[in-house]
């Protein structure tokens, strides 16, 4: 143990290198040094080629297993899409492009049924039992014809109205020029048609000669105050009733800030002639000043225009609360979907138009825009994903239709 340490030692210590055996060891130091670093640069390639593998094969998991949607807004993997190509196919054989097996389960009815549907709707029959008791659960959340809008009776001017999606802490003042302007009755209080439409805004109307179709219903609803007049070949222009998101103010008509913006919003408002706007200007509090300028618009043009005018207070609680019931509860529900909620208390058949979230066409294949009056080359957008579940209420959508609830069309009018 002794000799061992002295040699440990003396090896350490300084000594004379007569015979060069210094250089050879730098050298061997060298060779050393080269064959670490040689080494190493090995080992990471080779771990960067194991990541790279490992990578892949979890991606591919993950699109085997969970829904994308691709640039277009069509999902990769979700319903009607064939492998994982970013395009659909021009001409398209649904039941062939199906890779099924990738498919999440609960969709795999869902896409066969919706197949053999674009291929013959005329199979399609209405089930009123099942409608009315649909209409009748609707009715034990909220009474709509009663809520459809607040009357003048319903507030007193410096009620404090809040809003259904904003804090509690937002509030806005009711006035006596904002009074004046609702109405002393529900518009749509004891009224009844037999078969209206709801006509969504989705690209797929575009090109589907819907028009004269749409035309001949009893009462159609519209979503967003979507224009008519240059698409009516696919949309139709009849209209009885529309929403109006107060933020359309701020995005087509510049806030009413000019002569000429007031004269635009003036003109699209004459053409909807005795029409129901329905204005939710108590869903967000960013909604505040655009309402307060649309109030001081009507007041100006009191008596100048026909168009009927309702302004919802607080009911979507209770919509949400019944869609809930149907395993539908997205941070914010569609305007869709929410006609059709108004439509089910004055209806007895609803029939959907321009209700399909995807972006591309289940009948053709081709790409389609996200709204059919967007301009030519507009990509299809996702920021729906932000609030709203679209898939879901359109698979919750089919589902009714399959149950004679309600009337679905996704192929081509003519």
């Amino acid at each position: 143990m002794r000799c061992a340490w002295v040699l440990a030692f003396s090896s350490s210590w300084p000594v004379p290198d007569p015979l060069g055996r210094r250089a050879s060891l730098l050298h061997r130091g060298r060779m050393v040094r080269f064959v670490s670093a040689l080494g190493l640069v090995i080992f990471s390639v080779a771990l960067l080629i194991l990541s790279l593998i490992s990578y892949v094969s979890i991606k591919k998991d993950f699109l085997f297993s969970t829904p994308r949607y691709g640039h277009n807004g069509g999902p990769r993997m979700y319903m009607f899409h064939a492998g994982f190509r970013e395009r659909p196919p021009r001409k398209p054989d649904l039941s062939s492009q199906l890779a099924m097996k990738y498919l999440d389960p609960a969709f795999t009815s869902l896409t066969n049924a919706l197949s053999e549907d674009l291929q013959n709707s005329s199979k399609w029959r209405h089930n009123s039992t099942a409608f009315n008791q649909q209409r009748k659960e609707i009715s034990q959340y909220i009474d709509i014809p009663h809520n459809f809008t607040l009357t003048r009776d319903s507030v007193r001017i410096g009620q404090l109205m809040h809003y259904d999606y904003s804090s509690h802490k937002y509030v806005f003042s009711i006035s006596d020029n904002f009074r004046s302007l609702l109405p002393e009755v529900s518009p749509i209080l004891n009224k009844h048609y037999n078969v209206c439409a709801v006509i969504g805004n989705s690209g797929i109307l575009t090109g589907s000669r819907c028009g004269p179709q749409i035309e001949k219903y009893d009462f159609v609803f519209r979503c967003n105050f979507a224009p008519t007049e240059i698409f009516k070949k696919d949309v139709g222009r009849r209209t009885n009733m529309t929403t109006f998101n107060p933020s359309i103010l701020e995005k087509y008509y510049n806030n009413l800030l000019t002569v000429q913006d007031r004269n635009n919003f003036f003109l699209s408002l004459k053409k909807l002639d005795g029409a129901i706007l329905w204005i939710p200007a108590f869903f967000f509090h960013t909604s505040a000043t655009v309402t307060r300028t649309l109030v001081d618009f009507f007041v100006e043009h009191k008596g100048q225009l026909k168009v009927q005018l309702a302004w919802p207070g607080n009911i979507m609680k209770y919509v949400n609360n019944y869609w809930k019931t149907k395993q539908l509860s997205p941070k914010r529900l569609s305007t869709g979907i929410l006609m059709y909620t108004l439509a089910s208390s004055m209806c007895d058949q609803i029939h959907l138009y321009g209700f399909w979230p995807f972006g591309w066409d289940p009948n053709t294949g081709k790409e389609l825009p996200y709204h059919y009056y967007d301009k030519k080359g507009t990509k299809f957008t996702t920021k729906w994903q932000e609030s709203h579940q679209l898939p879901a209420e359109f698979k919750l959508l089919y589902k009714m239709h399959t149950e004679g609830l309600l009337k679905l069309s996704l192929s081509h009018c003519a």
